[in-house]
């Protein structure tokens, strides 16, 4: 049986055996490490948040009307408070559907920002964009498929200007639509949101209009 001066000669003969062994491989050991730490960091901003929801964001800024690709989306979890009715939860759910009109990079995808069975009738080419109008009346006698002109109007000279010559109603969003392109109830307030189909050109000098003018729609007559 090993007296305790020899346990104690062997234990320090161990102890300057490992300080050798990580002196003659420091590089190994600390590339050991460091490999150790970014994995547990990884971990750790990889697991979700045990009192979160997980939904699916978007990386960056989108245009509507172009099929989104799993590139363009990131999965995340959210206070579940945060989560608006109807938001997409999963990737599979994103992948390859179209937001029916520019969405922001971070903005939590919902399937009322997204081209759904009321946008099946979509025109191959064109696109959809929203439009916020402001004569909430005309929700009255606008019908989906209609085929309208949109002008925008400046409220500071009164100038009138077409921005649209035959966009077509692809979706008028109810009181019950919650999600990015809601903002409000249609044939409530002082303006009404439709979606319509145009061409790429139109759904830029509409959402250039919408910013510093008022839209207003004309109804063309039966030829």
């Amino acid at each position: 049986m090993p007296t305790a001066a020899e346990g104690s000669s062997s234990l320090v003969s161990w102890i300057r055996s490992v300080r050798r062994f990580v002196s003659w491989h420091r590089r190994a050991v600390a590339a050991v490490l460091t490999f150790v730490a970014v994995l547990g960091a990884l971990r750790v901003l990889s697991a979700p948040d045990p009192g979160g929801t997980a939904v699916v964001t978007l990386a960056a800024d989108v245009a509507g009307g172009s099929p989104l690709t799993r590139e363009q989306l990131v999965q995340r979890s959210v206070p579940v408070d945060l989560v608006p009715h109807g938001a997409v939860v999963s990737l599979d759910q994103a992948a390859g559907r179209t937001p029916a009109g520019p969405l922001a990079a971070g903005s939590i995808l919902t399937e009322a920002a997204l081209v759904g069975p009321g946008l099946s009738g979509m025109t191959p080419g064109r696109v959809a964009v929203p439009a916020r109008l402001a004569d909430a009346g005309i929700v009255r006698v606008l019908r989906v498929g209609d085929t309208i002109e949109v002008m925008a109007t400046d409220p500071g000279t009164g100038e009138v200007r077409q921005v649209a010559a035959r966009a077509r109603v692809a979706a008028i969003p109810t009181a019950g639509d919650d999600g990015l392109l809601s903002g409000g109830s249609a044939g409530s307030g002082e303006d009404v949101l439709v979606l319509l189909d145009v061409t790429t050109a139109e759904a830029e000098e509409v959402t250039r209009a919408a910013a510093t003018a008022r839209l207003s729609v004309v109804l063309p007559g039966t030829p």
